[in-house]
């Protein structure tokens, strides 16, 4: 399945030069219920799932997907405005790649058993159904298996992560040039194009306009 990373257009030119995808710690996500979506009203238990979450972040972090690119949202919040862009990648089906589940209300905690396999998944891809519009998917890594630059953290392209194509944001400055010369070697397989705000809907879509790229 094709799934699209959005970034900014420094971040994104960097990430296809060094071939590797920056990892979100859980700690820095921008949804404060994020691994705590369980309705829990004791405070003593509140506080155990918060030292848990702790120490997820500690252990994992989060490369973050949607599965749509047209949505003018998504280049609003996470591509600098329509000046980044996303990055569409070719992955396989299956537990890797996890989309998100939207819920109206917080999920019921399980207190009169062991939490199991399932209950942390429900936890972990569960978010408020006002973030639909992300139609999310999530990759998690390991921190101790990922490439560690300074503080930051990197899942580098594979077999499993393949880049397919590029989408360029409608106001963004980088020329065709550039981003063949980001893309090295790839430019010869990845597809490119520049987007724009559709004419008849609420949708970004490719501009076929290609003299309009330069």
């Amino acid at each position: 399945m094709r799934l699209y990373y959005f970034t900014t257009q420094t971040f994104g030119i960097r990430a296809l030069e060094d071939r590797r995808l920056k990892i979100a710690r859980i700690n820095e996500l921008n949804d404060p219920f994020e691994f705590l979506s369980w309705n829990v009203q004791d405070a003593s238990t509140r506080a155990k799932l918060r030292a848990w979450k702790s120490a997820q972040n500690d252990r994992l972090g989060i490369v973050c997907f949607s599965r749509n690119w047209s949505n003018p949202l998504l280049w609003s919040h996470y591509a600098e405005k329509h000046q980044g862009m996303a990055l569409g990648f070719d992955v396989p089906e299956g537990d890797l790649y996890s989309p998100v589940k939207y819920q109206r209300r917080r999920l019921a905690f399980p207190c009169d058993r062991e939490l199991d396999g399932d209950d942390v998944k429900d936890v972990l891809l569960t978010k408020f159904t006002a973030w639909r519009y992300e139609s999310e998917y999530r990759c998690f890594c390991l921190l101790a298996n990922s490439v560690r630059d300074g503080e930051l953290y990197f899942e580098p392209y594979s077999e499993t992560l393949r880049l397919a194509q590029v989408i360029v944001g409608d106001l963004s400055k980088i020329s065709r040039g550039e981003l063949a010369d980001a893309l090295g070697s790839q430019a010869a397989v990845v597809e490119t194009f520049k987007a724009r705000p559709a004419f008849g809907s609420f949708k970004v879509v490719k501009n076929l306009n290609r003299g309009l790229w330069r």
